[in-house]
């Protein structure tokens, strides 16, 4: 016999159920074969468009400009293709084409529309925009369709769709739209609609009464009684049961109830004993935080006082290694050789002060002390500078460099040029460093959507990041599988210039595929400034005497390394100053006092008595306030700069320093006067060689003097490569003085690279 329990009078509820489902299921199969139709009418509609632009005449339709051209032959062959079109599909309401214009604007060209009533003419302007058009207009690489039906001007449902006109360069010439009618679909949908509707209501009808009846007698009544059981339970009634005489699954639920009656109230007496003990608890908990919060803080201190101490340190002997490399350079009786040796030197401490700094702006960025620092500059200039640096670097490998700017672009701004410069040489020294063949493109534009934010991009054709590498590359002292194999690099590169970037309110990702390269965009913002409120930078030149008829300039030189002493002493007494030095403050003090210098370099970490100490003593009195003193510091803390200035220093400038920071601050506090030696303008040379040596430049000259330069550089015939000289200077004096430097520092692939573009 069948036992009519809650199971039982479960399934028959679900009976009912299933009326509804076979509802939903009549509505789904309709709307599936209302898809397939719409889908079909896409399809359609897709092949129309890829199978007709292409069809479509590029340069005729670049020729249809005004009505007027309406009756030349090209216009109507273009249009006889459309209306073949309109002809195999009579669901074409409309066929037409549109002319992308640099301000964003969409003008008719070709239009074929037999079922409509409304004209439209060449060049008039499109009014409303569709989604596509308004989203894609100048950059449509591949036909696309509307998501959703649209009405057109006589009211009807249409479907749009838009094929790009591409040229024999696949540039991008004109749009091809179509407007297929989808009234029948429309009305297909409202039909099947209302027929769902209907059948889903009938059945939603039948299954309320069978389940509401069901759930009333079988689960309400009895779930009632166990809810008002449980609001007793929780206001502290803990002896409240029910009744357990049912053997379905509501009488099990009851028992379950009596069981966690019997254990709410045996845990909450013990919570009550627990919260006793629990203050205790939280007290011992939060005195461990504390002493945790004392440990790290303390952590910190000591990393920042090593990182303090390794400062100096590192940056002490590299005074002394550069500062002798400089005046090593400029001396006229050292060998070629000699003077090649040299520059690797320097080039290898500046490397490595490179390397300092980059561990140093790093702890200052985890101790959040990084600031920023606007001023005022020519961002042109900065680019062009960036190009220079790197240019060089980049043909001994055989890369191209290219540095693409709008000439729209901004070109006066605020921000901080020191970390925007750093952030450049950064992703460039990396772009260079893991490519081995192609090359390395900046580009920099400014959004449109917003004029103060400037828009980089560093890409390059190197080997390329895995995609599971690309989350790590901005972590501190983390590389690349690339860059691990390169042996090259510490790592830190990347994260110091995303927190640049973001200290200039950007950001910066990465886009990679291994293989074919790697772009890193970030943008940052600036403030646009008058050309009026830029500075402008003097080229650095060379001290080579001091000017006649000045005083004797007495200078003391303090500092308890002998090799940092000795960089000044030579740097200083070939110009004719009076040079004494000291080992410690209390020597310094010594030798002031009688001497009476007029300007003391001042080291300020020393033995016996450092230089805070000293400049104390001697800005104490009346003499030593007349006493101009400088401090020199291995130290990059900008809080150290405020100690400093507050000991008494007028000044101060960091190791390792550059001779004209030296001279400078001479002329600055004490006036010497010098006499430099002529500058050779070299910059100017290089950008007017930029500007001639191009490939529409090289274009205007004669075809047989282009096959006589092409056959000369390719032979190396140095009698042949002087005579074509010689000519070209003929034609254009400015170019051929700018081939002839080419050719002499041995760029042949780049003579060659611009005659294979001119003949092309």
């Amino acid at each position: 016999m069948l036992r009519w329990n809650l199971s039982t009078k479960v399934v028959a509820a679900y009976s009912g159920l299933i009326a509804l489902m076979a509802g939903v299921l009549t509505t789904t199969l309709y709307w599936q074969f209302r898809t397939a139709s719409y889908q079909g009418m896409r399809d359609r509609l897709w092949d129309l468009l890829s199978l007709t632009a292409p069809e479509i005449d590029s340069d005729y339709h670049s020729l249809t400009l005004t009505p007027k051209d309406t009756n030349k032959p090209y216009y109507k062959i273009n249009l006889k293709k459309l209306k073949t079109v309109q002809a195999s599909s009579k669901d074409i309401n409309r066929i037409y084409t549109l002319r992308p214009k640099s301000n964003g604007e969409l003008t008719f060209v070709l239009n074929f529309a037999p079922k409509s009533k409304s004209s439209t003419s060449v060049g008039e302007i499109v009014e409303n925009l569709t989604p596509i058009l308004a989203a894609e207009a100048s950059t449509l690489s591949q036909p696309k369709i509307e998501n959703d039906f649209s009405k057109n001007v006589e009211g009807k449902p249409v479907l749009y769709g838009y094929a790009p006109i591409k040229d024999q360069f696949g540039r991008l010439e004109g749009i091809l739209a179509i407007e297929l009618d989808a009234s029948a679909i429309v009305q297909t949908q409202m039909i099947g609609g209302a027929i769902a509707l209907g059948v889903f209501l009938i059945i939603l009808a039948f299954t309320v009464v069978i389940v509401s009846w069901l759930a009333r007698s079988l689960i309400v009544n009895r779930t009632l009684s166990l809810n008002d059981a449980a609001k007793k339970l929780a206001d502290g009634d803990w002896h409240q049961s029910l009744a357990t005489e049912s053997e379905d699954e509501l009488g099990e639920l009851a028992k379950s109830f009596n069981y966690m009656a019997q254990q709410l109230q045996n845990s909450f007496q013990k919570l009550e004993e627990y919260s006793q003990t629990l203050e205790q608890k939280v007290k011992e908990r939060t005195t461990e935080l504390e002493q945790a919060k004392l440990l790290a803080d303390s952590a910190n201190q000591a990393k920042s006082t090593f990182i303090a101490n390794m400062s100096h340190e590192l940056r002490s002997p590299l005074n002394a290694i550069l500062g002798f490399a400089q005046i090593m350079i400029r001396s006229q009786t050292l060998g070629r050789e000699h003077q090649e040796n040299v520059g690797i030197i320097y080039r290898s401490g500046e490397h490595l002060l490179t390397l300092i700094n980059n561990i140093l702006d790093l702890s200052k960025i985890e101790a959040g002390k990084t600031t920023l620092n606007p001023k005022k500059f020519d961002l042109h200039r900065l680019l062009d500078d960036i190009h220079d640096m790197f240019h060089l670097k980049a043909e001994e490998k055989n890369l191209q460099l290219i540095m693409e700017y709008d000439p729209d672009l901004i070109r006066y701004i605020c921000t901080d040029e020191v970390k925007l410069r750093q952030v450049l040489i950064n992703l460039i020294n990396n772009a260079i460093k893991f490519t081995q063949a192609g090359g390395i493109s900046i580009r920099v534009s400014t959004l449109v959507a917003n004029s103060s934010t400037l828009h980089f991009e560093i890409e390059d054709s190197g080997a390329g990041i895995a995609e599971e590498e690309l989350g790590q590359i901005f972590e501190a002292f983390t590389q690349s599988a690339t860059g691990k194999q390169a042996q090259e690099g510490t790592g830190l590169g990347l994260p110091i210039s995303r927190q640049f970037v973001h200290l200039m309110g950007g950001n910066i990702t990465v886009k990679s595929v291994v293989g074919q390269g790697t772009i890193l965009l970030f943008d940052i913002q600036v403030a646009e400034v008058k050309a009026s409120d830029i500075t402008t930078h003097q080229p650095s030149r060379c001290v080579i005497a001091l000017e006649p008829n000045q005083p004797k300039y007495r200078i003391l030189i303090v500092d308890d390394k002998p090799n940092n002493r000795q960089l000044l002493i030579k740097l200083l007494s070939p110009l004719g100053f009076e040079i004494h030095e000291a080992i410690n403050g209390q020597e310094a003090i010594n030798i002031w006092d009688s001497w009476e210098p007029h300007l003391i370099w001042m080291d300020m970490r020393m033995p016996v008595m450092d230089g805070y100490t000293a400049t104390q003593q001697i800005k104490a009195t009346t003499k030593g306030q007349a006493t101009v003193i400088i401090a020199l510091t291995a130290s990059v803390l900008e809080e150290e700069k405020a100690v400093i200035i507050s000991a008494g220093c007028d000044d101060f400038v960091r190791k390792p320093f550059r001779e004209e920071e030296i001279f400078n601050a001479m002329n600055k506090y004490i006036g010497v006067k010098y006499i430099y030696e002529e500058l050779t303008p070299i910059q100017t040379e290089t950008r007017h060689t930029r500007e001639v040596l191009t490939a529409d430049a090289i274009a205007e000259l004669p075809s047989e003097l282009l096959e006589q330069l092409e056959k000369s550089v390719i032979t190396s015939n140095l009698d042949l490569i002087t005579a074509v000289v010689q000519q070209i200077a003929i034609h254009n004096e400015s170019l051929s003085r700018t081939i002839e430097n080419c050719l002499h520092q041995f760029e042949y692939e780049k003579i060659l690279h611009l005659i294979a573009e001119v003949k092309k």
